[in-house]
């Protein structure tokens, strides 16, 4: 529903107004998605410099102040507009908001001349409550995000059957521009390569040299993957399979850089017909190429030390420059007998990835649990890494952007 210049005044002492019952509204948008129970987002604009309410509610009786109304609200402004905050209930459960961002922009104009955008959502499909900044809700303009599935308080059941949209202002009269409700977009950072209503990546093709971790590291890294899973975060990343967990030091080809190949190589073009190109012959391709050099992958290796790391990351180090000239050497041999250019920043071919995440990390609460996590990464991989010798590169045959096979098991040549 578009709402140009529709304009909600309110008289201030905590007045309320129903804006929207998300069971009536009509229309989808053409992937499908329509609003309903336990689904919809709402656009605001407004130059308020007094705090306001959004909230998504069982009933449309009103006040829901004071009661026991199961309600997920969102305040913008709050104690004198030093948080925009969400929680459950009116007032919050224990008075105490869930999470809150103090980021600048999420806050009010100060400036009663300068309008601010801003929207808020609920998605009980993928159990996320967000709010942001701007007309189009995405992830890049996310400041506040909780997914319920979690173990800190918020329970998906509590907002599973929010039907009405509610606006409410603190003591002081605020007007209110709805420019637009409807239903929920898709938060989710890594779009197109992973579904999170069925929470599965999506297929995605490609080939690189990868070097594996070997048995003892492979097994710390699952000790991080389980620290990452058992927090509060854990909802909002995926872990990356233990057995596809790499060094993805040489990146040759991806579904942008195919055309690469396919103009260089006449026996790939071959195996075409008309506009369909054979990844296999591709992959096969880079593997004829590559012959060569993997027949020193026995006694390839590359002494590696931990560097930092993060809740999805580790970046390695070589342990000197003997075994930094060994990195570089080795992988201008790969382009120079692959003949295409390795596509990965030198930082890049140093860290491997043991998680993503799906969902951003938004809220003050959310980033100090993050940045607790990362230091007890960082605290068990300072102490048990050591060294590790990265051994035996092999051609890695991408399925998705983090589970690949090799070379040999998918497309033998």
């Amino acid at each position: 529903m578009s709402a140009d210049w529709h304009w909600i005044n309110l008289p201030g002492d905590r007045s309320e107004q129903v804006v929207a019952d998300l069971e009536a509204l009509g229309g989808e948008c053409e992937d499908g998605n329509r609003p309903g129970l336990g689904r919809g987002v709402i656009v605001v604009q407004t130059n308020a410099t007094s705090s306001f309410h959004v909230s998504f509610s069982h009933t449309n009786t009103l006040p829901i102040r004071g009661t026991d109304v199961p309600s997920l609200r969102f305040v913008v402004g709050k104690r004198q507009n030093s948080m925009t905050s969400v929680g459950l209930g009116n007032p919050y459960l224990k008075k105490e908001p869930i999470d809150f961002t103090k980021q600048a922009d999420a806050l009010l104009t100060n400036n009663p001349e300068k309008s601010r955008t801003y929207w808020f959502l609920y998605d009980r499909i993928v159990q996320v409550a967000a709010m942001g900044i701007q007309a189009v809700p995405q992830a890049d303009v996310c400041r506040l995000l909780c997914r319920f599935r979690d173990s800190i308080g918020f329970r998906a059941e509590v907002c599973e059957q929010v039907r009405y949209i509610i606006v409410s202002s603190g003591k002081r009269p605020v007007s209110l521009r709805i420019v637009h409700i409807g239903p929920p977009p898709d938060l989710s950072i890594p779009r197109h390569q992973f579904d999170p209503i069925s929470w599965e990546e999506l297929p995605w093709q490609g080939c690189s040299c990868v070097f594996q971790l070997d048995e003892k590291h492979l097994e710390l890294m699952k000790r991080v993957q389980a620290l990452v899973s058992a927090s509060p975060l854990g909802p909002l990343y995926q872990l990356v399979p233990p057995e596809c967990i790499c060094l993805n030091a040489v990146r040759l080809l991806d579904p942008f850089r195919r055309p690469e190949l396919i103009h260089q190589s006449q026996s790939v073009v071959a195996e075409c017909s008309g506009d369909h190109v054979d990844w296999a012959a591709c992959y096969a391709e880079v593997h004829r190429r590559l012959e060569a050099v993997f027949h020193s992958a026995p006694w390839t290796y590359w002494p590696m030390r931990f560097e930092r790391a993060d809740c999805t990351s580790v970046l390695l180090a070589p342990t000197g420059p003997g075994s930094q000239a060994c990195v570089s050497s080795w992988v201008k041999a790969v382009e120079e007998a692959c003949g295409l250019c390795n596509a990965a920043t030198t930082r890049e071919m140093l860290t491997f990835c043991f998680a993503f995440e799906v969902f951003p990390v938004e809220g003050e609460n959310a980033a100090q649990v993050r940045r607790d996590l990362v230091r007890e990464i960082k605290s068990i991989l300072e102490k048990e890494w050591d060294t590790m010798d990265f051994r035996c590169p092999t051609l890695a045959v991408w399925q998705t952007k983090s589970t690949w096979l090799p070379f040999q098991a998918t497309a033998p040549p």
